[in-house]
């Protein structure tokens, strides 16, 4: 039962979208749970419709629906602006650490304020997101950035799409509404490299 945690130091960076999206790919492998630890509880607003196709539940029922269901995956979207003691417990309590970054300045600099915080043998990569469509490239050059820098990052970003806001809205995963399916590609391109990575 892989467990994957998304955490920041900085808030707006698609945690929660991350979290969703992540959970959408990996349900039709295995029953798959989204723990809402974020106060926004923004994951809880989105599959409040109904119509996604996982379970999303708080932190504190988590353990009592782990006992009374099996599930292949388990996506933790973690509280915003965590503290240093904080952060090593994340780290320690999961398979994998997923960091999201905007390619902006402030969020590029918050990852690596959080890089700092991880304890060595932390298991982590950072996914690029909110990526500008061209021909802005601010995605190709903090990919690049990170990649000198010797970040564990993975090889595709996500790019922003009007059709996040769109799945939201509608409580669906992004690739059920209008324009979603282009923005589904970015997730479904990284799936192999996520398993691989939670292995270790």
């Amino acid at each position: 039962m892989p467990i994957i945690s998304l955490s920041s130091f900085k808030g707006g960076v698609s945690k929660t979208t991350s979290a969703i999206c992540l959970a959408s790919l990996f349900c039709d492998d295995g029953a798959t749970l989204v723990i809402d630890a974020d106060p926004n509880r923004s994951a809880t607003t989105w599959a409040r419709p109904g119509g996604l196709p996982f379970q999303v539940c708080g932190e504190k029922e988590a353990a009592k629906l782990m006992r009374s269901q099996k599930f292949e995956y388990i996506i933790f979207d973690t509280p915003a602006r965590p503290n240093d003691a904080e952060v090593e417990d994340l780290a320690r309590g999961c398979d994998l650490l997923i960091v999201p970054t905007p390619p902006d300045i402030l969020s590029m600099d918050a990852m690596a304020l959080m890089a700092k915080s991880l304890p060595q043998d932390t298991n982590w990569k950072v996914l690029l997101t909110m990526i500008p469509p061209p021909p802005q490239k601010d995605g190709q050059e903090a990919m690049e950035a990170l990649k000198i820098q010797n970040y564990p990052v993975f090889s595709r970003g996500i790019r922003f799409y009007k059709a996040y806001k769109d799945a939201v809205a509608s409580g669906v995963p992004i690739h059920k509404v209008r324009g979603g399916k282009v923005a589904w590609r970015d997730w479904t391109a990284i799936k192999n490299e996520v398993i691989q990575a939670v292995k270790g």
